[in-house]
């Protein structure tokens, strides 16, 4: 199977088929030596043999020992333990690491990490320009050439520098992005399953209709304040779990914290109870400036939320007027108080508001893209710290129209849910999708959907420490049909409709476990 990965020297599809997956990982598992080999190895206990595996599969690589090239046998390079390997690719020096028994892509780079970064995309820029056939799918084979006494290195080059020379090498140069990819497509596939049961959310529609009219009543003193919306009792907050978690969810530590577009609450991991909660937790200094604008309350709305070193990272827009500001705001995540702490986002990159934001601890960086617009085609990246704009990424699949509304960063990608407008499987069902990103290269990979009915929405997620993922998806809104028979049959008096996912009669969490790794994730753990 191994030698057969590399026969005609090109390299495999990028895309897998179950059948394949299954092969390569048995491949990556245990790097086939020869009889010969072993036999040197055994009669030489200080010796190891090292194997490259793993996609790309590049066979041809140049391997120094102290500065003496050494030949492969049947694959397998034949070097004193302990012994510090120089590896080339003809003129150019990719790595310089200590001989170990199998070494992968990831092996070859300083990264402490195995996601994209600019020297993963630096050198598989290079090792790819050496296939002529995108397309092949066996493997990249580099031709043999003598070792100049003074070889590049890889590091030094800049990216132009690079593309440069691989026209000179191979007579093609492959773009950085398109390299990470290319990898992305081969790497990243993985399979998710969901569990039996799901947790509904069902709300008490006389509790809900209780707390509106107080909210009306409220609202009627003073338009532009969100006060009646702290009018909840907490024997209440119990009986209307999906207004008061529609929005987000994210995890500190093993506890679920959940957004509505109003509020914040916390709850026990194992129960999924409310164990603090606070209707009404929108920052006042925002609302304010929302509330300055036109001839309407211009209420603000929390989206999804993300945590990361105790802090809570909320996404706030204005819900009525998308060309006002939106912010970032910083809560406690414990206490689920409002630090004081806002950053405004870049209206030129957030045209229709911004409905959630996700937070890569590991990085330093923050992640938003715009409702629906134009601009809903790139992801905008942010210093977690400073929320200066440190670049923007197009995406590969614009969310532009997909109704992304929740996202999070797992094991180095951004997981996001989406709506979209794609009928279902059953009757008056509409098709969900769960969506891989990757923050560097702006790759966009298709995991799996499942199917609602018409009309319900797909919100925020999040991932508890053991990798589960969980997702909130609420039903139809029934407003203002839920309002019949008061005095106040259309909410707010007709100035201000609070049509929307705030109002649900239910919703639901669904709950997913991931059952196949990613091929990213095997070659990692063995680098």
């Amino acid at each position: 199977m191994f030698r057969r990965l590399f026969q005609n020297g090109r390299f495999r599809r990028s895309r897998f088929t179950a059948a394949l997956v299954a092969a390569l990982c048995t491949t990556l598992q245990f790097n086939p030596i020869d009889a010969k080999a072993t036999s040197n190895l055994s009669s030489a206990a200080s010796n190891v043999g090292v194997s490259f595996a793993g996609w790309p599969y590049v066979t041809g690589l140049t391997v120094l020992v102290n500065g003496a090239q050494i030949a492969p046998v049947n694959g397998v390079y034949t070097v004193p333990s302990g012994s510090s390997l120089t590896v080339l690719v003809e003129g150019v020096q990719i790595a310089v690491l200590a001989a170990k028994p199998n070494i992968n892509l990831f092996s070859l780079v300083s990264a402490q990490t195995c996601g994209s970064s600019p020297e993963l995309a630096k050198l598989l820029s290079l090792l790819l320009s050496f296939n002529p056939n995108p397309s092949s799918t066996n493997g990249i084979s580099i031709p043999a050439v003598p070792v100049p006494a003074q070889p590049v290195r890889l590091s030094d080059l800049s990216e132009a520098a690079l593309l440069s020379l691989e026209t000179t090498m191979t007579g093609r140069s492959v773009a950085l992005t398109t390299a990470l990819r290319t990898a992305n497509d081969a790497l990243d596939q993985e399979t998710w399953t969901e569990s039996a049961s799901r947790t509904p959310l069902v709300n008490d529609m006389s509790v809900l209709q209780s707390y509106l009219d107080r909210v009306l009543g409220s609202f009627a003193f003073d338009p532009a304040s969100l006060e009646g919306f702290s009018r909840l009792a907490p024997s209440e907050v119990a009986k209307i779990p999906a207004t008061l978690r529609s929005q987000g969810l994210s995890f500190d530590g093993s506890t679920p914290v959940f957004s509505w577009r109003y509020g914040l609450q916390r709850a026990d991991p194992a129960t999924w109870e409310a164990t603090l909660a606070y209707p009404l937790d929108f920052p006042q200094d925002i609302q304010a400036i929302f509330a300055t604008f036109g001839n309407k309350p211009d209420l603000g709305h929390i989206g999804d939320i993300d945590i990361a070193n105790g802090k809570l990272y909320a996404a706030i827009e204005d819900e009525d007027n998308t060309n006002f500001q939106s912010y970032v705001a910083v809560f406690n995540a414990k206490t689920l108080q409002y630090t004081g702490e806002k950053h405004p986002l870049p209206l030129a990159t957030h045209t229709d508001g911004v409905p959630w934001i996700a937070v890569d601890a590991l990085r330093k960086e923050a992640y938003t893209v715009t409702w629906s617009g134009a601009a809903a085609g790139s992801l905008n990246v942010f210093d977690l710290t400073t929320f200066n704009s440190v670049r923007i990424v197009p995406l590969q699949t614009s969310f532009d129209g997909m109704r992304v509304q929740g996202a999070k960063i797992y094991d180095g990608m951004l997981y996001a849910a989406s709506d979209s407008h794609q009928s279902g499987s059953f009757s008056g069902s509409a098709r969900k999708y769960i969506l891989k990103v990757d923050p560097v290269s702006g790759s966009v990979i298709t995991l799996f959907s499942y199917d609602e009915p018409h009309r319900t929405e797909v919100e925020g997620l999040g991932f508890d420490p053991n990798g589960a993922m969980h997702v909130i998806v609420i039903s139809p809104y029934t407003t203002p049909l839920y309002a019949t028979g008061t005095n106040n049959p259309k909410p707010f008096d007709g100035s201000y409709s609070i049509d929307g996912d705030d109002w649900n009669p239910s919703g639901t969490l669904r709950h997913f476990t991931r059952t196949a790794m990613p091929l990213r994730d095997q070659l990692c753990s063995s680098r």
